[in-house]
């Protein structure tokens, strides 16, 4: 007969070892805190802002609607501008004339990635940047804005962007070593609790009365005891076995 396991059942099974359990969540949750911290390289990640105009000139009382509409309806397209191979050149001649980029290895030189958005549908740009080092990351932010400016006065007859603010030293944005600890205490307690649930469902032995009935499907209408007073009686329920009957 198949044998199943329904919920409550399950319960108090997870509940008898409860102990395990919680000593095998910590331990996950502390393995996977310790390779957060020790393991997976640390990324910081600064942002600055744009904003983009179609005006050649950008004073308050020169600013209408339709310069605003038409700067919104630009904003996708100065995205995908802002990530071209050409950017990509701007920037990189804006780094390498930067002196704080100079003194950084190759490695951390060619960490950083940057990515460029519209702000909740308007006309601002988001410019954002991660690599290996906090500094980097600002260096890499403020360069953009002066490739940006650069950029899209080049392309666009009228077009210029303002900077709304320098990018500031990078946060740290991965790993996330809460999440990762909480993810590793998670799947710790998962697996112990599906060995425990495995080796109750792969268990045969007849523990008690209503496990016989399950198993067998027959009544039960008493229990003998047992009781050897023979050391070589077998153990479990007594069969009239002795030496006796053997002879």
């Amino acid at each position: 007969m198949e044998k199943t396991l329904d919920f409550k059942v399950i319960f108090y099974l997870l509940r008898k070892k409860a102990v395990w359990i919680i000593l095998a969540t910590i331990i996950g949750a502390l393995v996977a805190f310790l390779y957060s911290e020790n393991f997976i390289p640390k990324k910081y990640t600064s942002a600055a802002e744009i904003y983009i105009s179609n005006a050649q000139e950008v004073t308050n009382s020169e600013i209408n609607y339709a310069d605003l509409t038409a700067s919104k309806s630009l904003a996708s397209t100065y995205c995908i501008i802002l990530q071209s191979e050409k950017a990509r050149v701007y920037l990189k001649e804006e780094l390498n004339a930067n002196e704080y980029y100079q003194k950084l290895d190759a490695n951390i030189k060619s960490s950083y990635t940057f990515s460029v958005s519209v702000k909740d549908e308007s006309e601002v740009l988001r410019i954002s940047s991660t690599s290996l080092d906090a500094e980097l990351s600002a260096v890499v932010c403020n360069s953009m804005i002066n490739v940006a400016s650069k950029l899209i006065k080049e392309i666009f007859d009228g077009g210029r962007s303002n900077s709304l603010g320098d990018a500031k030293k990078g946060g740290l944005s991965s790993p996330n070593v809460k999440t990762n600890s909480l993810v590793g205490a998670v799947f710790a307690f998962a697996i112990v609790s599906v060995i425990f649930i495995s080796l109750a469902l792969l268990d045969n032995r007849v523990k008690d009365e209503a496990d016989f009935v399950l198993k067998v499907n027959v009544p039960v209408l008493g229990e003998v005891p047992s009781i050897h007073e023979d050391v070589e009686a077998k153990e479990g329920y007594y069969y009239a076995y002795s030496k006796k009957q053997d002879d």
